[in-house]
Formats: C-alpha cells, sequence, structure tokens
C-alpha cells in the first residue's frame, strides 16, 4: 500500500509539472532563457530591431526571394466629426498599396539582399524562399491626399507601424522571423520639448518611409552577419 501511495504521489507531481509549462490557453510556455531558440527551432540574433530570429548557420548568399502582398494591418481611429475625416481617408489605396509594395521590394532588395549576392524573384515558383512582409497596427499622422477644404498639417511624425516579417524556404519552412516598431519620419526635438513639427504631405510621407525602411533593411542585414 505504502508503495502503491507513493507511485500514485510520483504521478501526480509529475501531472503538475507538465501543466506549469502551459498558459491558460493550453500553449507551451517558453522556457525563461533569453539565448534558447523558439518554439519553430530559430535562434534569437542580437539586432537593433526589437527581435530577429534566425536557424542555425542561416544563409541566404546567392538566393532567390519572392516577396509575397505586403499585408498592412490599420490601427483603428477614433471618430473626428470635427475634421469631417473617417478611417478610409488614413489608408493606402490599390496605387498607394502598389507603390508601397514596391517601396519595400527596393529597400530589401538594396539594403539585404545585394550585400549577400542575392535577388529579388518574379514568382514563388522561381524563387528560392518566400518573404511575407506585414506593417501593423499602420497609422498615417494625415491622409496622403489631403481634401480641398483641409488645412496645412503639422506633424512630429509622417506614420508609426509595426514592421514585421517571416522568411520560408522552398518546403515552407521558417527559417527567419523579425519584427520592430518604427516611427517613419519623427523630427526630434529638444530635450525641453516634444518633437520638431513639420508640414506633412504625401511627397514627405513617401520620402520618409523610404529612408526609414532602409535602415530597418540594413539593421536586419546586421543582425545576421
Amino acid at each position: 500500500m505504502q508503495m502503491l501511495s507513493r507511485a500514485w504521489l510520483g504521478a501526480l507531481v509529475l501531472v503538475v509539472a507538465g501543466c506549469a509549462q502551459t498558459d491558460p490557453s493550453g500553449s507551451a510556455l517558453a522556457v525563461a532563457n533569453p539565448g534558447a531558440a523558439s518554439a519553430t527551432g530559430l535562434q534569437p540574433r542580437a539586432s537593433g530591431l526589437d527581435s530577429v530570429a534566425a536557424a542555425f548557420a542561416f544563409d541566404l548568399a546567392n538566393a532567390s526571394v519572392y516577396v509575397a502582398p505586403l499585408q498592412i494591418g490599420y490601427r483603428k481611429r477614433s471618430a473626428d466629426v470635427r475634421e469631417r475625416l473617417n478611417a478610409g481617408d488614413f489608408q493606402l489605396d490599390a496605387r498607394e498599396r502598389e507603390r508601397m509594395q514596391q517601396l519595400m521590394e527596393e529597400a530589401l532588395a538594396e539594403r539585404f539582399l545585394q550585400p549577400r549576392n542575392s535577388r529579388l524573384a518574379g514568382s514563388p515558383a522561381q524563387a528560392d524562399y518566400r518573404l511575407q512582409l506585414r506593417l501593423e497596427n499602420f497609422a498615417l499622422s494625415a491622409p496622403l491626399e489631403a481634401p480641398t477644404w483641409s488645412r496645412r498639417t503639422f506633424t512630429e511624425q509622417s506614420a508609426y507601424g509595426v514592421l514585421a516579417g517571416e522568411l520560408y524556404d522552398r518546403d515552407g519552412n521558417l527559417v527567419m522571423r523579425f519584427r520592430d516598431r518604427r516611427d517613419i519620419g519623427e523630427n526630434p526635438g529638444s530635450l525641453a520639448s516634444g518633437g520638431q513639427l513639420q508640414q506633412f504631405s504625401g511627397p514627405i510621407f513617401w520620402a520618409d518611409m523610404r529612408v526609414d525602411m532602409r535602415r530597418a533593411f540594413s539593421s536586419l542585414d546586421r543582425s545576421l552577419r
């Protein structure tokens, strides 16, 4: 009887220990070790971005990469009756999304692929890898095309967003991911005040976006060297 009780107690301890490894949603909790591999097998890399992780011995040299259509998730905006604007005024139309896609691909190719002697692919079938890019919680400071009745707008930055991406190989295996919060076109002010205001316009936004994406992919490049 004593041996049975000890066996039962040991089983109970194992069950409790197993439960301690999951959160209320049932997913496994990460081990409290910043240097450990993630659940996907990716290794965290030191980076100027918020987070970068890649497969062990990850090497993108002499490869072709297809960039999937950019996904954009917008920050929810409160209604502003005074300005007579709605959420759609702060979103990119089809033509602007296409321009954003091209901007992203150019920045990626220039600052991340070319240093590895790699290139963009025109289709998934021609590519060694597929990259999915996203702008999450994306918020323009003002409409890109200002209404004719509106006054000039001055802002501290052009936009805000979280730039995120996942890179998959031909077999669909995740080999790299990154994520970073971006204050796009931020105009720093003095220590005694807020940011420096500048007039917002479509050309200024696109110029700020190009500079910021180049910086982001340059930082990603350094993270994986």
